[in-house]
C-alpha cells in the first residue's frame, strides 16, 4: 500500500510513501503489518497517556489486530480498512490483478498476501524498497 497508482491499496496522503507498507494475511488469519523504509514511518497507538494525547508506537514489522489503530505518515486507518479497500479495488477502475485474482478464488477464502513494489535484503531480512 501506497501513493503510488500501482499499490494494491493507493492512499492519496501526501504523508505517504509511494511504496510504504505491506500487509500480509498468513494462513491462521492472522495480520502481518510491515513498513516498507518509508520515511514518515508506519505506526501502532499506544497506551493512553494522562495529558489526553495520542501516543503513537514506531511499528517496522510485527503483527497487527485487525481493528487496531494504525498510522500511515500522518494517514490514521486500520488494517480491517485497509483490506476492505484492496476488496472493493477489482469493482473500481484501475483495481489490480492481483486483487481480481483473490476475487476469483474463494476455495482460500479470498486471501492473497498484498504487495507493493518491495524486496527482502538478503542479508538481513528486512523488507526494503526495490532498487531501480
Amino acid at each position: 500500500m501506497g501513493r503510488s497508482p500501482f499499490a494494491d491499496v493507493v492512499v492519496a496522503e501526501a504523508s505517504v510513501a509511494p511504496h510504504h507498507a505491506e500487509l500480509t494475511m498468513t494462513d491462521d488469519g492472522r495480520l502481518y503489518l510491515i513498513d516498507c523504509a518509508s520515511k514518515a514511518g508506519t505506526w501502532r497507538q499506544g497506551a493512553a497517556r494522562s495529558d489526553g494525547q495520542d501516543h503513537w508506537l514506531p511499528l517496522r514489522q510485527d503483527f497487527v489486530a485487525a481493528d487496531e489503530p494504525l498510522r500511515l505518515g500522518d494517514y490514521r486507518c486500520t488494517a480491517a480498512g485497509l483490506l476492505r479497500v484492496a476488496r472493493d479495488a477489482p469493482a473500481r477502475p484501475g483495481g489490480t490483478a492481483a486483487m481480481a485474482a483473490a476475487e476469483a478464488q474463494p476455495g482460500d477464502g479470498g486471501r492473497q498476501p498484498l504487495r507493493g513494489r518491495v524486496e527482502r535484503d538478503a542479508l538481513t531480512g528486512e523488507i526494503v524498497r526495490r532498487r531501480p
